[in-house]
């Protein structure tokens, strides 16, 4: 008899102890968003070469100065 109070008793310990109020502990996330400054557009220094089936496009800079030649296929 007394192995059965014994045993009764530690199953309503456990049982107790298990349903004890558990913290849940949670964590947020926080997102900061920064907007980034858009690039500028300058046109910088230097030579570009286009070819297509229309002909050949052909710009250089160098400081204040622009060349552009543009060679078409199409006769006039």
């Amino acid at each position: 008899m007394k192995k059965v109070t014994l045993i009764i008793a530690t199953i309503s310990l456990i049982t107790f102890a298990s349903c004890k109020d558990k913290e849940e502990v949670t964590k947020e996330t926080v997102i900061i968003e920064k907007e980034a400054a858009a690039p500028a557009e300058e046109e910088g220094d230097g030579t570009s070469l286009s070819i297509s089936n229309d002909g050949v496009e052909f710009s250089t800079k160098d400081g204040d100065n622009k060349v552009e030649v543009e060679i078409d296929d199409k006769k006039k």
